[in-house]
């Protein structure tokens, strides 16, 4: 009898060990994503106590949720029946449907209908140690990092940054590396280190092709150095480049070449800013008028005053300030009649006075 109850007790004490191990489902109230929203609503409105201690709380809870789907993925990939089938989507999904793990179906689906199956090079198991690796959370380091800048802990906010960064590869909007970096470069500038602000503007030129791409290189120089006035509505014909997230660090890029003396590289970050510039607001422009065409440069800066939201755009990502810088290393350069033929179409097509009286005053007599 008294083994009997041993036993009972000690089939007890186990199953009660196993229970501990399964992980709790998370609650929608309490997923991290919602945890975060919460955080950044509170930094918005200045208080920054709270907005770290949910912060904090969000990545605990992407813990949380990775833990657990980790634990129902295992569960129901590893009976034979399942594993028999190999590793490929579409053999095991149809097998975990019959077993009826249905939990484990809407995980798999879940990421399958963000990222797809390619993402995960068409194996559950591939998607299984990508979700164990998801327990990190760089959206809610670079909201800590951007509370440890206010409150002036600089070393604290750069590493949380860094972090973020170096955990980029799970952020669920991509293009947010971006913001990271240029929160960093900022920071960077700010302490005066300017060896890790010229580092981290590079790492935000790693995104951008066109920046490497010696045969475009070439060819812009081609034609300023033709140094002919028509070339200036040729050039705006011929170049097209998709990165305008690049387009502050190129002009700030263009700063530091300028400060160095080195002429040439100044040059074509200048070049580059305002070819992705033109071709953002080109592409834009063409949306909501199929019939429009580019003619001269002239006319591209008329239009361009047409639409406030374009200004904004341009105001904001300094484009007339690469505009005019471009035209300035151009003359510099000693392509005076290129400078002057773009100078003169801004000075009197720019939608914006200031800029209008800038380009008027950089005209070589």
């Amino acid at each position: 009898m008294k083994k009997t109850a041993f036993l009972i007790l000690s089939f007890l004490t186990v199953s009660l060990a196993f229970a501990q191990v399964a992980p709790k489902k998370p609650v929608p109230s309490d997923y991290s994503w919602r945890i975060l929203q919460e955080a950044s609503f509170l930094f918005e409105n200045n208080d920054f106590n709270k907005a770290m201690n949910m912060a904090n709380k969000a990545k605990e809870n992407r813990k949380a949720e990775s833990k657990w789907e980790c634990y129902i993925l295992d569960n129901s990939l590893s009976p034979f029946a399942v594993r028999r089938v190999g590793s490929n989507f579409d053999d095991v999904l149809p097998v975990l449907e019959e077993r009826q793990q249905d939990e484990a179906v809407n995980i798999i689906n879940k990421y399958i209908k963000l990222y797809s199956k390619k993402r995960f090079h068409e194996s559950v198991y591939e998607m299984r140690s990508w979700v164990e690796a998801k327990s990190v959370y760089p959206e809610a380091d670079y909201l800590i990092g951007k509370i440890y800048q206010v409150e002036g802990e600089y070393e604290l906010a750069y590493s949380f940054y860094e972090k973020a960064r170096q955990n980029a590869s799970f952020l669920d909007v991509p293009d947010q590396l971006f913001d990271i970096l240029y929160s960093m470069s900022e920071l960077a500038l700010q302490n005066k280190k300017y060896e890790e602000y010229e580092q981290v503007l590079l790492l935000i030129m790693d995104k951008d092709p066109n920046f490497t791409d010696n045969v475009t290189k070439a060819a812009i120089f081609k034609i300023i150095d033709s140094n002919k006035s028509e070339n200036v509505d040729k050039f705006f014909s011929i170049f097209r480049a998709e990165s305008p997230l690049t387009m502050k660090a190129l002009y700030s890029l263009s700063k530091i070449y300028e400060e160095r003396n080195e002429i040439k590289n100044s040059l074509f970050c200048s070049a580059l800013a305002t070819i992705e510039g033109f071709t953002r607001i080109y592409n834009s422009i063409s949306e909501r008028d199929a019939s429009y065409s580019y003619t001269t440069f002239a006319e591209f800066l008329h239009e361009i005053g047409k639409h406030q939201d374009i200004l904004d755009w341009c105001e904001e990502n300094r484009l007339w300030d690469s505009m005019l810088s471009f035209a300035e290393k151009c003359s510099y350069r000693g392509n005076v009649i290129f400078a002057n033929a773009m100078l003169n179409a801004m000075a009197v097509n720019l939608p914006n006075p200031y800029y209008q009286t800038n380009a008027e005053k950089k005209i070589v007599r």
